[in-house]
């Protein structure tokens, strides 16, 4: 997969492909079907298959002031995209003088000039151009006009819940990871760099690994089965998010307790993939009675994860 990160780098090799736009927060099931129509055009036309996303997202650019914070990370996307075997990821600067073009002028100068796509594949709710005022009934109509072919793919549905980045967001900031999970290729992942804490859970007999810089949206406070890749091995995890109220802290932690790994951790970027929702955080009468249900946790986890 050739990675393109300016427009004006665009090859000719990849122009009269197949183009796809969007944000993919997530690459969920829904991302995932149209990526997978997007391939069936590519290969049936034999032209090349072309997503196209930006380095973050839009409306951090737009309106910071509401302080978005995506599912997953540029290089979480990136990763999953590289699964479907496109030919071309093309991440663009969203930049505000970019994403403030009118939905026509980006059709011609992107989508028609630079691209010269012979087919374009979106979803739904597509929207695109300044103020969000280009909408899938709209880029049909731009091609309609151009002779490109548009193809609007439905929703996805899983049982009674549409499978949308906002629903999915929504699901994970109420811990709902295995319904997360059902909507999602891969399990929801959480990236950060791991720091020293207080080393309070070595001292119970439970040595965790300190998030901090996390980038992507929280799941509500609670403990979690998780499983995490170390140098090539996957280990079961227990992860805890939230204060500590047996010991009256209140700051909100990011707490890996790794199972059987020994090995520093510090300063290195850990991904932790999340794949249920065991308890709410609650305070305990002693430190004997969190370290006991500690252990509860940690066996949990260990069925859950498979390990």
């Amino acid at each position: 997969m050739q990675i393109i990160t300016q427009l004006d780098e665009f090859p000719e090799s990849q122009r009269g492909g197949a183009v796809s736009i969007g944000k993919f927060d997530g690459m969920h099931l829904g991302h995932s079907l149209i990526v997978h129509r997007l391939k069936s055009y590519a290969n049936k036309l034999q032209i090349p298959s072309i997503i196209v996303t930006f380095d973050q997202p839009p409306l951090a650019v737009l309106k910071p002031e509401f302080e978005f914070v995506p599912i997953c990370t540029l290089e979480r996307k990136i990763e999953l995209i590289k699964t479907f075997h496109i030919d071309a990821l093309i991440v663009l600067p969203a930049t505000k003088e970019f994403l403030e073009q009118k939905a026509g002028e980006f059709f011609q100068t992107v989508i028609k000039k630079t691209f010269d796509a012979r087919v374009i594949i979106e979803g739904h709710n597509f929207l695109f151009g300044f103020n969000r005022e280009g909408t899938a009934e709209s880029i049909q109509s731009f091609g309609q006009q151009s002779g490109i072919k548009v193809d609007i793919v439905d929703f996805v549905q899983i049982g009674n819940v549409r499978v949308s980045s906002s629903n999915i967001r929504h699901l994970i900031q109420n811990g709902r990871i295995e319904s997360v999970n059902e909507l999602m290729p891969q399990p929801y992942r959480l990236t950060g760099k791991v720091v020293r804490g207080d080393q309070r859970g070595r001292m119970l007999g439970f040595p965790t690994a300190n998030l901090a810089d996390v980038k992507t949206v929280l799941p509500k406070p609670g403990i979690y089965a998780a499983a995490t890749v170390i140098d090539g091995k996957r280990f079961a995890a227990t992860t805890h998010i939230g204060s500590l109220p047996t010991f009256k802290k209140a700051d909100l932690r990011i707490e890996v307790f790794v199972h059987r790994f020994d090995g520093d951790l510090y300063g290195k970027t850990l991904s932790i993939d999340f794949l249920a929702f065991l308890r709410d955080i609650i305070p305990f009468n002693s430190v004997d009675e969190l370290i006991a249900q500690m252990k509860t946790d940690v066996q949990h986890s260990e069925r859950i994860a498979g390990d």
